[in-house]
């Protein structure tokens, strides 16, 4: 049917456009319009009727073919779907759905089942569960990030909602320092551990075959100390031997050196390293406190977690071998490779309302 279709439509044009105007839902609306189109020259193949519609081209054909067989009356012949009943009614799949959004969500699928028994005395095998769940709902298990148990309740989303205000605040009070320099620059800041000890990691293997991997355990490290600058993607990264307030002071020197025609506010958390009374700050620096044990609005965090996948089931000798690969993996680092893990949007939009 791809060429112009042979096919009579007897009902005159201005009774198909009445009979349009009387349709009560969209399906037969959308059936009848077919023939207007057919009947006033607008479309003259299937190939058009399904562009001007929406619908395939076999949709088309099968609807022609019921006006064919028994004109309008046929046409609109619309047959209730046969496919299954649904497991669970919407609203009830729609109270599922806002319990899986929940960031504590579920232990199990087993766990599901019996939420759907206790609260809507509603009886699913763990097959059904595990369907609706998982391909209906799109949900799955996934390895939680640790949360403190002296997590303040919402601070964290306190902190991404005013985040903007607290850096206007910050860049009014030391509006006199901030003038001095060319502009502002908004930094993440962290610390991570990196040692002999081996990262352990998913592997892939078919089913029924277990992975093996082969560890070491030696317990000799470096830290890593790490800004990164969500906006452009830069970076600044230095080694230290040890995790305390002289190190970090040292680091804050040479970040300073390295950029020192900027204003810098660095979000870091707040580990007795960062608030050392002894704590000597750059003139052109300014600490921005994430609140206490809240890791998850500090996208540093993340890149942390990216870059130790590198590592995962790597052996290495000594320290000085690690310090190698460590020293290849952050050269290969791109802004935009670096931007595509720290570029939140909360960061991005508050640094937009202050204007940096």
């Amino acid at each position: 049917m791809s060429g112009v279709l042979k096919i009579e439509i007897g009902e005159p044009l201005e009774e198909i456009k009445e009979l349009l105007t009387k349709q009560k839902t969209g399906k037969s609306k959308e059936r009848i319009q077919v023939l207007y189109w057919l009947k006033s020259g607008q479309a003259k193949t299937v190939e058009e009727l399904a562009i001007l519609s929406g619908h395939h081209r076999t949709t088309i054909s099968r609807w022609l073919s019921q006006y064919r067989s028994g004109g309008i009356r046929e046409l609109l012949n619309i047959k209730k779907s046969t496919g299954r009943q649904r497991l669970i009614p919407p609203e009830i799949e729609t109270h599922l759905r806002e319990e899986l959004k929940d960031p504590e969500g579920f232990e199990s699928y087993e766990e599901v089942q019996a939420w759907l028994k206790a609260i809507w005395d509603i009886e699913m095998s763990y097959t059904g569960v595990h369907k609706l769940v998982r391909y209906r709902l799109k949900a799955k298990l996934k390895v939680p990030r640790p949360c403190h148990v002296k997590q303040k309740a919402g601070a964290a989303d306190t902190f991404k909602k005013k985040l903007d205000e607290k850096i206007k605040e910050l860049l009014e009070v030391l509006k006199a320092t901030v003038n001095r320099y060319k502009k502002v620059r908004y930094w993440c800041q962290d610390e991570s551990r990196v040692g002999l000890m081996t990262i352990r990691g998913k592997k892939l293997t078919l089913k029924g075959v277990q992975p093996v991997g082969i560890e070491q355990w030696r317990f000799e490290y470096l830290w890593l100390y790490g800004l990164i600058e969500p906006k452009s993607g830069e970076s600044f990264f230095y080694e230290f031997c040890h995790l305390d307030s002289i190190c970090f002071e040292k680091y804050l020197e040479l970040f300073a050196q390295e950029y020192p025609e900027e204003f810098h506010i660095i979000q870091l958390d707040n580990g007795g390293l960062h608030q050392s009374l002894d704590l000597a700050i750059p003139p052109n620096v300014v600490l921005l406190f994430q609140p206490p044990y809240s890791p998850q609005v500090n996208p540093i965090e993340r890149f942390w977690k990216e870059l130790k996948k590198k590592l995962r089931w790597k052996l290495f000798e000594n320290l000085d071998e690690l310090r190698e690969r460590l020293s290849n993996e952050l050269n290969k680092l791109t802004p935009e490779l670096i931007g595509s893990v720290s570029g939140w949007q909360f960061i991005r939009e508050a640094l937009s309302v202050a204007n940096i």
